[in-house]
């Protein structure tokens, strides 16, 4: 299912999309601004991720939980190496 929503875009912008000839990567405008969209969602996820990840990192409770899943999986991933 498609949702019609009506896009209103700078005039330098629409020229810089037609002048770099993305335009014509698509089968239609909506099809470039819904990936674009896309696009744009998957890197707030990453950043979102990047900055918990960066969070928990500061975290005591999980440094410790990381050292100890470290130290019971140690001679298994030794294992890989033979």
């Amino acid at each position: 299912m498609m949702v019609r929503k009506t896009v209103a875009l700078n005039d330098e912008l629409f020229r810089t999309l037609e002048f770099s000839e993305l335009t014509k990567q698509y089968n239609s405008f909506s099809e470039l601004v819904s990936n674009a969209l896309l696009l744009l969602i998957e890197k707030q996820k990453k950043e979102k991720y990047k900055k918990a990840m960066i969070e928990a990192s500061q975290d005591e409770l999980y440094k410790q939980d990381i050292y100890e899943i470290e130290n019971d999986f140690k001679y298994s991933d030794l294992e890989l190496i033979k």
